[in-house]
């Protein structure tokens, strides 16, 4: 739950977004950030502006004129201050409720000299930091289980990476789930109610606001009376009891009879439990130790319910509108909180029951119920390493995008290149005067680069190269703007756990507006 000091008020429109539990888990995030150029500063401000905990710039660079001309959080009186400070203090001007911190130190000597330093973070933003040291830097953050963002602006390209060893999400919030109303394997208090209804006794108006899962479930028992009690299974069937079904209705605009027609073919479905639900109960973390997290606790907890309940998950308890007089609905919408509550106890009866069998701590209700409510929407998303990804490549993955026409891979490639070329030559290509002398040297990269990972070297044109070595290793601020928006999103749903962040990568192309997000 949120903690009382939110504000509800500056908070309101968020917290509709994420809730009040998201809002807190923000408010208790401390962030890192690794260089504070404008694609980083991006990032921060819009995790300010919704209100993080605290922040943390470490940058040693000084802020120069290439700063003024892309980075919003410097001004030209800072011409020579320590960057880290200067735009620690401007983001803090964003939202008082925000605390920053500024470290002046080179992050690769901090990675280098001082790993443990990155430990008592939530997450870690990283900002054009060379091969090496990010290799360094993500495999100590998979250790602690620490969450990894490398987000970069490279000229009209933009580039975001995501690396945690395993993301557990509660809230995945679908866009269009399909309501659980149980209607082709109603529990008893719904049958009673459907049996208990006398419709030839009803007036037109009341006959015409029977909620339509009533009706549906009604008519459903009449119709498997005379077929063997099986639901409708093939098209013909499904059309004969539609017919059926609004031959019951008293006149063609019967709103509760429409809607049961259009919500018939969704709810005469056999309940179907999602394949990353199934998943997850498959996994061997449901074999739970005295060292098993909570998270995969409740997800044991949840096998052990729908082993003794015909493999059926917990009721979610919502109803969503429909045709029908006030009093019928809040009676209908209690019998469904009822069936949610009772389940959700006997749920809660499993969790208590692995706890005490391996000797763990209580996991808080709050918790508890949320899980239980939001069973249909679990998942997780288990990251490959960045060390996995440059030295087990997916070749073939890589081969097949390139074969299409405008896709973005081929900046992945150009970007791999512009690393490679970095780490020989410790510079970006085109950052000194005579930029036209690393065209062929950039080349030479790529080229090597491609022959390592086993991919033609035909899809890359000298025409990108040559753009490439142009961009100077500038950051634009429009491309650095869009992918701190990009970031900063990501990073919110890792620290709330809600929705579904992207596995792993997005590459955008500012040139014509086209992006593609790849598992690399």
């Amino acid at each position: 739950m949120a903690t009382s000091t939110t504000d509800t008020d500056k908070y309101d429109r968020q917290l509709r977004l994420w809730g009040e539990d998201g809002q807190s888990k923000l408010e208790k995030s401390h962030i890192l950030l690794l260089n504070g150029s404008a694609t980083g500063t991006e990032t921060l401000k819009n995790l300010v502006l919704p209100g993080i905990g605290s922040f943390t710039v470490v940058d040693n660079k000084k802020v120069t004129e290439s700063d003024l001309g892309n980075n919003f959080f410097v001004e030209r009186s800072s011409l020579g201050k320590p960057r880290a400070t200067v735009v620690c203090e401007l983001l803090r001007e964003l939202n008082d409720r925000v605390k920053g911190f500024s470290v002046e130190e080179c992050p690769i000597h901090l990675i280098n000299n001082n790993i443990s330093f990155f430990k008592d973070f939530s997450l870690v933003v990283a900002n054009r930091l060379p091969e090496e040291a990010l290799l360094t830097l993500s495999q100590y953050l998979n250790e602690q289980n620490i969450p990894l963002l490398i987000t970069n602006s490279y000229g009209y390209i933009g580039y975001l990476r995501i690396s945690t060893p395993e993301h557990q999400i509660i809230e995945s919030k679908p866009d269009d789930p399909i309501d659980d109303l149980r209607i082709y394997n109603p529990f008893k208090q719904l049958v009673d109610m459907a049996d208990a209804l006398e419709l030839d006794k009803l007036n037109t108006q009341q006959h015409s606001h029977v909620p339509y899962v009533l009706l549906l479930i009604r008519f459903l028992k009449e119709w498997r009376s005379t077929h063997n009690d099986k639901m409708p299974e093939t098209r013909a069937e499904k059309e004969e009891f539609k017919s059926f079904f609004n031959s019951h209705s008293w006149s063609a605009d019967e709103m509760n009879f429409v809607e049961g027609t259009q919500n018939l073919l969704k709810y005469i479905q056999p309940p179907r439990v999602p394949g990353d639900v199934q998943n997850l109960l498959k996994d061997p973390k449901t074999n739970i130790t005295e060292n098993s997290d909570d998270f995969w606790v409740l997800v044991a907890a949840l096998k052990d319910f729908m082993g003794n309940n015909n493999n059926t998950l917990p009721l979610h308890g919502n109803v969503p509108d429909m045709t029908s007089e006030t009093h019928n609905f809040i009676q209908l919408q209690k019998g469904y909180q009822e069936k949610a509550l009772a389940d959700l106890s006997e749920f809660s009866g499993y969790v208590d029951q692995i706890l005490t069998k391996v000797g763990k701590s209580s996991i808080s209700s709050d918790l508890v119920k949320k899980f239980c409510k939001n069973t249909r929407f679990l998942n997780i998303i288990r990251y490959r390493t960045i060390s996995e990804e440059y030295s087990q490549p997916k070749t073939n993955l890589i081969n097949s995008e390139l074969e299409q026409a405008d896709t973005v891979m081929i900046f992945y490639i150009l970007l791999r290149g512009i690393d490679k070329f970095y780490k020989t030559y410790h510079k970006y290509p085109g950052s000194s005067d005579d930029f036209e002398s690393d065209i062929p040297l950039l080349k030479n990269v790529i080229t090597q680069y491609l022959a390592e990972i086993n991919v033609s070297n035909d899809h890359v044109k000298d025409d990108y190269i040559a753009e490439f070595v142009r961009f100077g290793g500038s950051e634009l601020h429009n491309i650095a703007s869009l992918m701190g928006g990009v970031t900063s999103q990501e990073i919110i749903k890792l620290i709330t756990h809600q929705y579904t962040p992207l596995n792993n990568t997005f590459i955008f192309n500012g040139i014509n507006s086209t992006a593609g997000s790849y598992n690399l």
